[in-house]
């Protein structure tokens, strides 16, 4: 198991709201070439690049109450196999908190 706050390539943290740059690429974290952000519904997406829209991602999820967020198991197609990771989201605050590569 890979965590991202290991890779030079990926954040395991998103920045607070207010550290948040304004534009685009604001709430977007990249992790092993897959680049995730967090709907308006709090659902998990994959951001692709010269897509209209991120492409929301399947997921099984369970909430740990005692610290507000949703862990979301997503599986990702990359270039040469398949990924899973375990995306962890601030339910309150609408971002990705840590991301985990199994």
């Amino acid at each position: 198991m890979d965590s991202c706050s290991t890779d030079e390539s990926c954040s395991a943290l998103s920045p607070p709201a207010s550290q948040r740059k304004p534009a685009a690429a604001a709430g977007r974290i990249k992790c092993d070439g897959v680049t995730f952000t967090v709907t308006e519904g709090g659902e998990v997406a994959e951001v692709v690049r010269g897509a209209a829209a991120p492409r929301v991602l399947g997921s099984e999820s369970f909430f740990d109450a005692s610290t507000g967020t949703r862990h979301h198991f997503v599986d990702v197609q990359g270039q040469a196999e398949a990924m899973l990771f375990l995306v962890s989201v601030r339910e309150d605050q609408r971002r990705i908190v840590a991301i985990r590569r199994f």
